[in-house]
């Protein structure tokens, strides 16, 4: 950057230009040459020291003194600027605000990181002013301990803004302990570390050096640029290292973001550090991906695993959805939204037997991605887990409501996510709904049968010598026990929860159609034995639309 000089600024003489050296002399004047302000003095200042150079360089006795002198203030003048642009950035807490999202997000940071703005950039003018000073101390050799001064300076501006990240010096058992939001706040700041290093703080100070120390041969990347930065690259790198230690399947998706955003900067990692002395930084970038992909199957294994063998024996009231369900069809709705991140890590298909053979055989059918298999092997793994959870009620109907509410809630998760739709396939929610459907069946069968055992028309009969008919004291113990089973079958339902509308209205359908046809044939063939009106009314309690709109009512309280 070459130095352009106004033209009221010229001087006279150099008694003018050592009169200038002079006023600037207190610290008061001083600061009007750091501060970024009238450009005028600045030049006039500039233009007063090259007289005074040429005056030396020329053999113009008397101006020695004054030309170290102002050579010092120069010096001076290039470390207040430095400071200047550092000052109050060390320590500041970090006051933009983390993009918060849910675990099926890709986080934005790429877009927040190159939008945040802090303190210890430089500006135009000081980099025109530090641009300049270098030029007139290099051209008099001497610029010696200003490329340290500044090394040091940027270094510090650089360490600074990082620190304001807050993510700190975490050791891998640092992290271990983190519980999860921690965990995931401590991810979300490297994150946005990460892109503002990459994307900002770091091209801008190559382009700092590059434009203040333009055409000076003593100034290179490996001792200016490089020694500036790195110190921020190699923390960065100490924290993704210390994440691929991780050892928890819940902080699967945490760790599956800094994944994701060190392989999307891996080439700005690699174009930043090429050079043999700091190649290490990127080389340990790229470890550090192996690692994390390495992690993240594991985690990924452990979440299978947990969904298969987990053994939490509280089960909730009236056979609701488990929490274990929740978790899973959460988790995996999520692992849906990475599905093509983790199609190139989830590479092998699953070799854990599930001690099922019909599952086995189906799974051993089905084509698509280790990804897809996998899938498909936690839902069936879950399935068979809900199984053994269901014996737990000891009770048939309970279980079968238990199966019903959990295997229709995995239905409505896939269905309802068109990511893990696409992912799994229509194939195994049909399978699963026709288990559903089964489930229904046998529980409308098992609670219904001792209601139906109640319209068995044997018993009623009775013979007497020649005489053949029907006993109206055992229709009317018949209706009577017909009463006290339905209301009793009425108030087990109550005892069960049914959330889902659709799956209410099949069980309740399939419960109608077992018991309304029978009913009305019983009342049909033996409610005419009841003749006095009010006998009819104590016996036969409802009527078929009674029945009808009584059973339609079953599990809606619910």
């Amino acid at each position: 950057m070459k130095v352009s000089d106004s033209e009221d600024t010229k001087l006279p003489d150099l008694e003018s230009a050592v009169k200038v050296i002079n006023e600037f002399e207190s610290p008061s004047q001083l600061q009007g040459l750091i501060n970024d302000g009238d450009r005028r003095k600045f030049s006039q200042y500039l233009y007063a020291v090259d007289e005074i150079q040429q005056s030396i360089r020329s053999g113009i006795s008397g101006y020695d003194t004054h030309g170290a002198r102002a050579i010092k203030q120069l010096q001076l003048i290039f470390q207040r600027i430095l400071d200047c642009s550092v000052t109050g950035t060390k320590y500041d807490a970090m006051t933009t605000t983390v993009y918060s999202s849910s675990v099926t997000s890709s986080y934005n940071y790429e877009l927040q990181g190159s939008n945040q703005t802090g303190q210890g950039e430089l500006s135009s003018e000081q980099i025109y002013r530090l641009c300049s000073i270098v030029n007139r101390l290099n051209s008099t050799g001497c610029l010696g301990d200003c490329i340290n001064v500044y090394r040091i300076s940027r270094k510090s501006a650089v360490d600074a803004r990082y620190m304001r990240f807050c993510i700190g010096r975490w050791t891998i058992n640092d992290l271990q302990s983190l519980y999860y939001e921690d965990f995931t706040s401590k991810i979300r700041m490297w994150i946005l570390a990460a892109y503002k290093c990459y994307d900002a703080i770091f091209p801008g100070e190559r382009q700092y050096y590059e434009q203040i120390f333009s055409g000076v041969s003593a100034v290179t990347d490996e001792n200016c640029f490089l020694a500036i930065v790195k110190h921020a690259a190699i923390e960065l790198n100490n924290f993704a290292e210390a994440v691929s230690c991780t050892t928890s399947f819940q902080k699967f998706f945490p760790v599956l973001d800094l994944h994701k955003v060190l392989v999307a900067i891996l080439p700005k990692i690699q174009s930043t550090f090429h050079s043999v002395s700091v190649a290490n930084i990127s080389y340990r970038a790229s470890n550090i991906i192996n690692s994390l992909t390495t992690v993240i199957r594991k985690l990924f294994s452990s979440f299978q695993d947990t969904v298969l063998n987990e053994q939490l024996d509280t089960l909730p009231s009236k056979g609701a959805v488990h929490s274990l369900t929740e978790y899973a069809m959460k988790y995996v709705t999520s692992i849906s939204l990475h599905k093509d991140l983790l199609t190139n890590i989830i590479v092998s298909p699953p070799t854990e037997r599930l001690g099922n053979q019909e599952d086995e055989q189906f799974l051993e059918a089905l084509s698509g991605t280790p990804l897809r298999l996998h899938m498909i092997w936690i839902m069936i793994s879950l399935r068979i887990n809900l199984e053994g959870k269901s014996s737990l009620y000891g009770d048939s109907s309970m279980s079968y409501i238990f199966i019903m509410n959990n295997v229709s809630y995995v239905i409505k998760t896939i269905t309802g996510s068109p990511e893990l739709l696409e992912l799994i396939g229509k194939e195994y929610p049909s399978k699963l709904s026709k288990y559903v459907l089964q489930a229904a069946q046998n529980y409308a069968s098992s609670t219904s049968h001792k209601v139906l055992y109640c319209l068995r028309d044997d018993g009623l009969n009775f013979k007497f010598l020649l005489c053949n008919g029907i006993s109206k004291n055992s229709v009317k113990n018949r209706f009577k026990t017909f009463n006290t089973a339905f209301e009793e079958f009425c108030q087990a339902q109550s005892t069960m929860s049914v959330l889902d509308t659709q799956l209410r209205c099949q069980i309740n359908k399939l419960i109608l159609g077992k018991l309304l046809p029978a009913y009305r044939s019983f009342l049909e063939e033996f409610g005419s034995h009841i003749q006095s009106e009010r006998f009819k009314k104590k016996y036969i309690k409802y009527s078929n639309q009674e029945l009808e709109n009584k059973l339609k009512i079953l599990f809606s309280e619910h």
